[in-house]
């Protein structure tokens, strides 16, 4: 619940046998949705010219940016609302942002979603912008915050006579939510305000996040939710046990439903099946909404709650009670229809569907070898349910990231872990009009700007009780909480604050 205080101011998997996560802060559940709730309008268009390198003057190669806009309730110099696309592709972004398109016609709004260059469509190089180190050295958080900058310069000269005095508020989700706070701190004379929702904004090696922060948040999640914890603890076990031996592996295949070509043939394949099982939990504690959700799979409301009741048996299990209670988890996160009927496991040789939505499935993984420097790992118990794999070392992480992209010319001083703390910042001091929202329930949460819901200066913690992630962003629904209805009034509050004070502004100017 929103203090009174607050209220008041009104992973790429690395294919091999000992993959890495290079997680992803969109959530890899969102990035695999093929549609969302409600079907919103827009016009996709281009910014052409886009410098290949904003920050230089040798280089004068362009691109196209591709972005979507909806001006259907933009009245005269009305705001402009501005998605910082993330990594994917655009529309994934448009279509599960409700709270914009629910504010636009009351603030006679226009929309517009920016794609993050080097996803979707948005490919500096063509189909050839992955294939060199020349070329995916222009991903970074820099380069598309110049982008943002100048498609918003842009909309404000193509539509003049109605935009030229528009105030800009940038939202984001996520790694979204990065860019919209660090756009107001980068370029505050463009953007009025942002709605950072879900931005692990300090989960970087400089700043005080624990490595096992996220699992202990899955783990809290799912005990708070009527897990049995040991059940989960003792189901890895079981797992492992069965795999020991051909006719315990010969039972998994068969359990698990597993796709031939995935089969367990080894003792050691059952960590293949760890992992996939153990993306499942940590994804399903990012989208535990209070109403049935249409990502990967369609999932229940409050899914973890559902998760629980394979998990909350009290007497001692059997090694195979126990591995079916990790598949009645897989096959709800999975096949909550009831329509798949074999999983694929090995991500050498499955189609990773997860990444498709991504322009290109190895684009964060980049980022995460390069900028994006984030520490994570399981401790194991009492921290979280996990089998151990901390401590999170940057020699680990050299090495995955040379495997993954030593072809291409990588190397380990390509790797810069304090770079985003030094360039933004690892504290905010002459920062304004900036929200941060946070979901309890969000594993995500830990890496925010702040733990609890507060305010300092004039930047905002707002941190939802109930709110997984990036729940604030999502739009309007019958069965969402108290808290989160809270928390989005206070958005609008204050996006209509921070609009008349920029009016004022313009006026006396």
């Amino acid at each position: 619940m929103l203090t009174k205080a607050i209220i008041y101011v009104t992973i790429l998997l690395i294919g091999n046998g000992n993959a890495l996560r290079l997680y992803d802060p969109v959530t890899r559940i969102e990035l695999q949705q093929k549609k969302g709730d409600k079907n919103y309008k827009w016009s996709e268009e281009w910014l052409e010219n886009v410098p290949i390198d904003h920050f230089s003057f040798h280089d004068n190669r362009t691109f196209r940016l591709r972005y979507l806009i909806n001006t259907d309730y933009f009245a005269h110099n009305g705001p402009i609302f501005f998605y910082t696309g993330n990594e994917g592709n655009v529309e994934l972004f448009a279509q599960n942002t409700g709270l914009m398109w629910d504010l636009a016609p009351q603030l006679n709004a226009m929309v517009v979603f920016a794609e993050h260059r080097f996803y979707g469509k948005s490919q500096p190089f063509g189909n050839k912008s992955y294939i060199t180190i020349q070329n995916f050295g222009y991903l970074s958080s820099e380069q598309a915050l110049g982008d943002f900058a100048l498609l918003i310069n842009h909309l404000k000269n193509k539509y003049l006579s109605m935009a030229q005095n528009s105030s800009v508020i940038a939202f984001g989700g996520s790694y979204g939510g990065m860019l919209a706070a660090w756009m107001r701190i980068k370029y505050p004379h463009l953007v009025e305000g942002s709605i950072a929702s879900s931005a692990p904004v300090f989960w970087f090696i400089d700043m005080s996040v624990p490595d096992d922060a996220y699992s202990h948040i899955v783990k809290r999640s799912f005990v708070n939710s009527g897990c049995i914890e040991r059940n989960i603890i003792n189901g890895w076990i079981a797992l492992k046990n069965l795999s020991s031996t051909a006719s315990g592996r010969d039972y998994l295949n068969r359990l698990f439903h597993l796709d031939k070509k995935s089969y367990l043939k080894s003792n050691t394949d059952w960590i293949m099946l760890k992992e996939y099982l153990e993306d499942i939990f940590q994804s399903m504690a990012m989208v535990n909404y209070p109403y049935p959700s249409n990502y990967l799979a369609k999932l229940p409301g409050w899914p973890v709650k559902v998760a629980c009741q394979f998990f909350n048996n009290t007497n001692k299990q059997t090694d195979k009670e126990l591995a079916q209670s990790m598949y009645g988890i897989m096959n709800l996160y999975y096949n909550y229809t009831g329509q798949k009927e074999q999983f694929c496991i090995d991500p050498k040789v499955c189609k990773d569907t997860a990444y498709e939505a991504l322009g290109d499935p190895i684009g964060w993984s980049w980022q995460s070898c390069t900028e994006m420097i984030m520490q994570l790992c399981s401790s194991g118990p009492p921290n979280d349910f996990f089998i151990k794999n901390c401590p999170f070392t940057l020699e680990d992480q050299e090495s995955y990231c040379i495997n993954a992209f030593g072809k291409l010319g990588y190397t380990k001083n390509l790797m810069r872990p304090h770079w985003s703390i030094l360039n933004y910042g690892n504290q905010y001091p002459t920062a304004t009009n900036i929200i941060f929202s946070n979901g309890y329930l969000d594993p995500w949460s830990a890496g925010g700007w702040s733990l609890k819901s507060q305010l300092i200066g004039p930047l905002i913690s707002i941190i939802i009780k109930d709110g997984a992630h990036h729940y604030d962003l999502r739009g309007e629904h019958q069965l969402d909480t108290k808290s989160v209805k809270e928390a989005r009034l206070l958005e609008k509050l204050c996006i209509k604050h921070w609009l008349k004070v920029a009016k004022m502004k313009k006026q006396k100017s």
